[in-house]
C-alpha cells in the first residue's frame, strides 16, 4: 500500500473530488485490575501537506472513565485545544450506536487543521468498571467509518488504525491567481476551477454535461444525454450538443418538445388533415 510522503500514514484511496482517505492511529490509556496504568499511547499527525476534512471527520473519545483531548495546529500556525468526556458507571447505561457522552463522546474539528495530537486519560483509573472497560481511547476518524457499539468498550484496543479523510487541493493559489499562469494551471478542457473550501489551493471539476478526469491532458469528455432517457427531458426528438442537448418537436407539431416545458402540440393543419382522413375512412 502507498504511504503519504513525509509521514507514516497509509493511503487507502484518492478521489478526484478532493478527498484522500488515510489510516490514523488510535490513542489508548489502559489499566490493570489493580488500577495500575499498563500502557498509554497517543494519536498524532505531523508534516502533512493538506488539512483534515472538517466535514467528514470527528474527534472521538471512547470509555466509561475517559477524558479525551486534542491539540491542533492549522495552516496558518494557529493552535487550538479541546476535548470531550465519556462517563458511565455500568454497561447497562450504554446504548449501541449512540455517541452521546455515555461510553462514547464526539466533537467536530475546525477547518484548516493540519497537524494534531490526541491523548486520553482517566479520572479514577477505571475503578469499578475495569471488568467491561479497562481502557480509554481517543482518535480522529471519519464519522461514517466509525459506528460506536458496546463492544468497543473492550475490543477497540485491537483496532490500532481507523480511516480519516484529508482534503487535498492543487498548489497554494486561488483559481484567479492560478489562471494567470496557464503553463502550470491544472484544469484542462471542459472543466471549471473551484477554490478549496478547506485550506489553500484549488480543485478542477468537469463542467456540466461533461465527464472524466479534469486533470487529464485531453480534459473532460462530452456526455451524450440523448442516448439515455434518464439524462434528458425530451418527449420525442433529442439532439446532443457540446455539454448539453436540445429538444424539438416532430414535423407537424409545435412547442419546446420538453417533458418539463411546453411539450409538443399538433399544428392546426395537422389536426385538420387527421379529421378529414378519419371522415373519409368513415364514409368508405
Amino acid at each position: 500500500m502507498p504511504y503519504l510522503r513525509s509521514s507514516n500514514f497509509e493511503v487507502l484511496n484518492i478521489s478526484l473530488d478532493g478527498h484522500m482517505r488515510i489510516l490514523t492511529y488510535v490513542g489508548t490509556d489502559c489499566y490493570s485490575k489493580t488500577r495500575v496504568r499498563e500502557s498509554q499511547t497517543e494519536s498524532s499527525s505531523f508534516l502533512l501537506a493538506f488539512p483534515f476534512s472538517n466535514t467528514r471527520n470527528k474527534f472521538f473519545g471512547i470509555g466509561c472513565d475517559t477524558i479525551a483531548y486534542i491539540d491542533g495546529v492549522d495552516i496558518l500556525g494557529k493552535t487550538y485545544s479541546t476535548g470531550c468526556l465519556s462517563m458511565c458507571s455500568d454497561i447497562g447505561s450504554v446504548t449501541n450506536g449512540s455517541c452521546n457522552g455515555i461510553g462514547c463522546c464526539q466533537i467536530p474539528i475546525p477547518g484548516n487543521l493540519l497537524d494534531y495530537n490526541a491523548s486520553v486519560s482517566s479520572f479514577g483509573n477505571h475503578t469499578g468498571i475495569w471488568g467491561f472497560n479497562p481502557c480509554g481511547f481517543a482518535f480522529l476518524a471519519e464519522e461514517e467509518s466509525f459506528n460506536f457499539t458496546i463492544a468497543n468498550l473492550t475490543n477497540i484496543k485491537s483496532t490500532t488504525l481507523l480511516p480519516s479523510s484529508i482534503d487535498w487541493a492543487i498548489g497554494n493559489h486561488t483559481c484567479e491567481e492560478a489562471k494567470k499562469n496557464l503553463t502550470g494551471y491544472a484544469c484542462k478542457a471542459n472543466s471549471d476551477c473551484h477554490n478549496s473550501s478547506n485550506g489553500r489551493g484549488y480543485l478542477c471539476k468537469c463542467s456540466a454535461g461533461y465527464i472524466g478526469n479534469p486533470y487529464h491532458p485531453d480534459g473532460c469528455q462530452d456526455v451524450d444525454e440523448c442516448k439515455d432517457s434518464n439524462l434528458n427531458r425530451c418527449l420525442k426528438k433529442c439532439q446532443n450538443t457540446n455539454g448539453n442537448y436540445k429538444c424539438s418537436c416532430p414535423k407537424g407539431y409545435h412547442g419546446d418538445g420538453r417533458k418539463d416545458g411546453e411539450g409538443s402540440s399538433a399544428d392546426q393543419l395537422l389536426l385538420v388533415k387527421i379529421f378529414v382522413g378519419k371522415h373519409l375512412i368513415f364514409r368508405v
